[in-house]
């Protein structure tokens, strides 16, 4: 079964770059961490979204089960990234 992310705002290259730093990152080597390390907020968000796809795909037997699990966890993902980008863009608050 293989699970198709959609994010909005990752530009193609970033989204390739995020599946190969998602498939480096499951493979356990450290050109995926590296990657995961370099990309912009937008294409570690697509890595991360395939990253969780993988997994919830790995345990889940029923494939409807896992796509709505993995629609969830992406959205989860993409709210928690944006709030985390936006804290960061207002500066340290005293």
């Amino acid at each position: 079964m293989q699970l198709k992310l959609e994010i909005k705002g990752a530009l193609p290259d970033e989204k390739q770059r995020g599946i190969e730093a998602a498939q480096g990152n499951r493979e356990g080597g450290q050109e995926g961490v590296q990657l995961l390390n370099d990309l912009t907020p937008d294409g570690a968000l697509y890595a991360s979204g395939w990253i969780i796809a993988d997994l919830i795909v790995s345990l889940m037997p029923n494939e409807e089960e896992a796509k709505e699990l993995s629609r969830i966890g992406q959205g989860q993902i993409e709210r928690e990234f944006k709030a985390a980008y936006a804290n960061m863009a207002r500066g340290p608050v005293n």
